[in-house]
């Protein structure tokens, strides 16, 4: 990915040129060539729905206290996702 750079030239190696993006993930950030936070912010809100999606038996359980359910949230959903 070039950044502000106006210059038409292949980046080249060795073995070739190297293979141009727009976009990229790095360290579960995504990197774009606008320099905005619009990809990485759904990007983040796209994981943090799935963890969410992904107990809709925890939530509607009779099982688990209020307070359980809390921590499993903050764990599942607000760690795990900042992690990937």
């Amino acid at each position: 990915m070039k950044m502000t750079t106006l210059s038409p030239q292949k980046v080249m190696l060795t073995k070739g040129p190297v293979e141009e993006v727009v976009e990229f993930t790095y360290l579960g950030s995504v990197v774009s060539t606008t320099g905005g936070t619009d990809q990485d912010v759904k990007a983040r809100l796209g994981k943090a729905r799935l963890a969410f999606r992904a107990m809709d038996k925890l939530w509607t359980s009779q099982i688990f206290k209020r307070a359980t359910k809390m921590k499993i949230f903050n764990f599942r959903v607000k760690l795990e996702s900042s992690l990937t």
